[in-house]
């Protein structure tokens, strides 16, 4: 006899699928894009400055990490952990949800539990300080309809299980709007409980009309105050500017919204599992492909395994009921239809932009319901639709996998340049700017970067009032404005609650592209010949100013660990940012000092500039062989830098006198380079 599986064990079931799909990465994790402003908040204002932070869209948002915020403060782990769980808890409040509406189909809200646990549409998990309040607000709009539907099933606790429900349903719409049109779901879901009982039409519809009226009252009063009532300052993020546009142009805003909401469906229901299975990533050769397909496959083997061996709680198959799967196919396309439709009048979709998935959250309910109605519809088998749903459930692992590594290289990148420019500036002078060509960083964005800066090195805490700004020239500048820039102007740039003030001239130009073997170039004036720097970046060199680049670190205390990850080991990048620093310094014999350590080691830069401040100090401590031989490399490594290297030995020559046997060597090198006086 078969060991079966009781349906209390579910929910460990459903915990070990999350971790399958988020969990298994968490260690190698870290901040990202809206994560970096909240941390800032808590640690430079306090908790108690989320009521202004949020002020500007969502007011009453603030009290989640009002309440988080202490409990977890800045530590990475913590967050990823915390986030899992509330997105745990939110599939249980769905699975929970639907046995109440279901009783009899214990199977399939299972099933529907765990497509909706690892949906493919949400790929934004690893923001986890960020969506932590949208797992908060999915949660508790499922505890408001599971005590709903306990307050039908048990009349005699009606009115405090309504009131509790009430609660709920008003905490998740006034903390963030995103599940507010699951809310008109409510009076389908009454209806399906209600027809349970053999009365007439007309008395269902009054009993499903007087259950839903108070839910019906606090929708309106909450979407009344949200259009009419909310004070934004500023320009609303979230204005409904489709909802709008139909009092001035009806016909092209109900062709636009009818568009939208085909793409929708389509993309809910067969792009996002196109993308968990795209032939075109097909690669076995690939160690990552390889590792996240044997994930899934194990994954979807045991999710068959326990779906197959779990039917109800007393071990029956479910009921035969033949207008089920209409009810449920039902039911499902509204769920999409309404989750989605709040997004829809802001003119936003799920399946637009790097961050657009989190327009899909609401709609990953009313999409598992409707796979799982279309698979009863197709078929009466049982071991058929388990097969599908664990297979499903499978390739939905495997590509969050490996869109959570994409997280893990984008922190990796994070974590070295943080590092790398805390090395090379210890402390920065308040009130620079760092000018970038770029954002820098995928899932991450410029204010973010802004906010990551202002935790590196220490600032006065209590004001809103930032020391340092990242600018990322195309964004914040434009190709027009460089030359007023680099004349000098007053920079003046906020975020919400938060402000810079400087001078264009107290600047740092910097350029990061690790993934062509470079580490981060802090940059001056003298770059001007480096053959990899973009124009744009290359306009501003003459604002980029070392000297607000201190030694001595503004604290005895390195960044904390808990934000940033620990200090790396000493790779090339280390030294080449504290010879960089020394340099700077004028600090010659501790350059020398320095690239024989790396030497050692045995490690060497991969781009020709990382060579310059060796050849630089050798020079200028006499040892003329060491530096023209690390000339000669560089220009072999990449023939593209003669003119910045021909650039340093002209301003070399001038400062010192070279000996003439290197000086004839150097003639020789620097015709080779085919160097020309500037």
């Amino acid at each position: 006899m078969r060991t079966r599986f009781q349906t209390w064990i579910v929910p460990l079931a459903l915990l070990i699928l999350c971790v399958l799909g988020f969990g298994l990465l968490i260690p190698w994790l870290g901040f990202y894009w809206d994560d970096w402003p909240v941390i800032a908040t808590m640690r430079i204002l306090g908790v108690d400055a989320f009521w202004n932070f949020y002020k500007y869209d969502r007011p009453f948002s603030a009290w989640t990490y009002v309440i988080a915020g202490p409990l977890l403060g800045s530590n990475q782990l913590l967050w990823h952990t915390f986030t899992l769980l509330l997105k745990w808890s939110t599939v249980l409040g769905m699975w929970w949800s639907l046995r109440l509406l279901w009783p009899a189909r214990k199977s399939e809200v299972t099933w529907m539990a765990f497509l909706f646990a690892v949906y493919p549409i949400f790929t934004q998990q690893p923001v986890a300080v960020a969506f932590s309040q949208h797992w908060i607000s999915y949660s508790l709009y499922f505890l408001s309809v599971g005590l709903m539907l306990v307050s039908i099933r048990q009349p005699g606790r009606a009115l405090p299980l309504t009131i509790a429900a009430l609660v709920a349903s008003s905490v998740h719409m006034f903390t963030m709007e995103y599940f507010t049109g699951l809310e008109l779901l409510r009076p389908l879901l009454l209806w399906i409980v209600v027809s349970e009982q053999q009365i007439p039409s007309r008395e269902r519809v009054r009993r499903v009309m007087q259950r839903w009226t108070p839910y019906l009252l606090l929708f309106s009063g909450a979407i009344i105050w949200r259009l009419f009532f909310l004070e934004t300052y500023g320009e609303d993020p979230n204005r409904p500017v489709l909802l709008f546009s139909f009092f001035e142009t009806p016909l092209p805003a109900a062709l636009r919204l009818f568009q939208m909401a085909a793409q929708e469906y389509l993309f809910d229901l067969f792009s996002a599992w196109h993308y968990a299975l795209n032939p075109a990533e097909f690669d076995l050769t690939d160690r990552l492909y390889l590792s996240s397909t044997i994930l899934g496959l194990i994954a979807a083997i045991l999710v068959i395994v326990f779906l197959n061996r779990t039917d109800g709680e007393d071990g029956s198959a479910p009921v035969n009921d033949q207008n089920w799967h209409r009810q449920t196919i039902a039911l499902g396309f509204v769920a999409v239809l309404l989750g989605s439709l709040p997004v829809w009048l802001t003119d936003r979709q799920a399946l637009n932009g790097l961050y657009g998935s989190r327009f899909g959250l609401a709609a990953m309910f009313g999409a598992s319901l409707l796979l799982v109605g279309l698979l009863d519809w197709l078929t009466p088998r049982r071991l058929p639709k388990i097969i599908l749903v664990g297979t499903l459930a499978g390739l939905a692992i495997a590509f969050h996998l490996r869109s959570t590594v994409t997280y893990v290289q984008s922190w990796q990148k994070q974590h070295a340049f943080y590092w790398q420019l805390y090395w090379r500036a210890p402390a920065l002078q308040p009130g620079t700017a760092l000018l970038s060509a770029d954002e820098l960083f995928l899932y991450v964005g410029r204010y973010s970067t802004t906010f990551a800066i202002n935790l590196l090195y220490p600032q006065p805490t209590g004001s809103p009032g930032l020391a340092y700004w990242f600018v990322e020239l195309p964004f914040h500048i434009g190709p027009q404005g460089i030359p007023e820039l680099v004349a000098g102007k007053a920079l003046d740039f906020s975020f919400r609650n938060f402000r810079f003030t400087g001078d264009s001239r107290d600047s740092l130009a910097i350029f990061y592209e690790p993934d062509g073997e470079r580490c981060l170039w802090v940059l001056s004036p003298e770059d001007r010949y480096n053959p990899d720097i973009p124009e744009m970046l290359e306009d501003v060199l003459p604002i980029s100013n070392l000297a607000l680049i201190d030694e001595e670190p503004g604290s005895a205390v390195d960044p904390p660990a808990g934000i940033f990850g620990k200090e790396p080991s000493q790779t090339w990048c280390y030294f080449y940012q504290k010879s960089e620093l020394a340099r700077q310094q004028g600090e010659w014999q501790r350059v020398v000092e320095l690239a024989e350590q790396a030497q050692a080691q045995g490690l060497k830069p991969a781009n020709p500039h990382e060579r310059l401040p060796w050849i630089e100090a050798y020079a200028r401590t006499g040892q003329w062989v060491e530096a023209l031989d690390h000339t000669r490399k560089a220009y072999e490594k990449n023939t593209r830098y003669a003119s910045q290297l021909c650039y340093l030995w002209e301003n070399l020559e001038r400062d010192l006198e070279i000996p003439p046997l290197e000086e004839d060597q150097l003639a020789k090198l620097r015709l080779s380079m085919q160097c020309t006086k500037d």
